[in-house]
């Protein structure tokens, strides 16, 4: 830890320098696991493989979703109107007919892509400015809506197949692995919020 005068010739509280150092470093590795992210869900062999599962597919919406959240949350600081502007891409492409689309042509996916990116950025934009209440209530509508869409697949639902749109390359065979990846993804990210949230609750009583 060093302490570093200020202009009035002083010395800062320790705490304050090592927070601020701390907050310096946690910016830097954001950045650093968004463009990992990024390079993992947007690539050559990504794309590819994309054309013949839905679990590649949905795997990078969720890299592109985060590595947005990561970028907003660290550098920018928006309004509370831009969660919804950042949640209503992220919805749309996983309709089933929109679904369908980005996943028939690289030139749609490039737009998915792009757009539920910038919705993650929208989204972390705005997490410093909402309420806990509505926090807890963005995380629960995202595990709603991830567990009704798992069960989807997991049951072959032809509405996300070329059974329902002839341009999907997803068959329904192909979609109770993607099914049963997604419910593991969500108990993933279950864990590390609870983890956080009682990380934060010991920080609260020992500061």
């Amino acid at each position: 830890m060093r302490f570093v005068p200020s202009v009035t010739g002083g010395f800062p509280h320790p705490r304050k320098v090592k927070t601020y150092e701390g907050c310096e470093s946690g910016m830097k590795r954001d950045i650093l696991i968004s463009i990992f992210l990024l390079v993992l869900s947007v690539n050559p062999l990504t794309e590819e493989a994309e054309f013949y599962s839905p679990l590649p597919y949905m795997l990078s919406h969720y890299a592109l979703v985060s590595s947005g959240i990561l970028l907003g949350y660290s550098y920018l600081k928006g309004s509370k109107y831009n969660l919804l502007l950042g949640i209503l891409p992220v919805v749309l492409w996983h309709l089933p007919y929109y679904f369908a689309l980005g996943a028939s042509s690289l030139g749609w996916r490039i737009v998915l892509e792009l757009s539920i990116f910038l919705g993650g950025i929208l989204i972390g934009s705005s997490l410093g400015v909402t309420p806990k209440w509505g926090k807890v209530t963005l995380f629960v509508l995202y595990m709603l809506g991830d567990t009704v869409l798992s069960i989807l697949f997991i049951l072959e639902s032809p509405s996300y197949t070329n059974l329902f749109y002839p341009f999907s390359p997803y068959s329904p065979s192909t979609l109770p692995t993607t099914g049963i990846a997604m419910v593991v993804v969500m108990n993933v990210v279950l864990a590390v919020v609870i983890y956080l949230a009682f990380k934060d609750i010991l920080r609260g009583l020992t500061d």
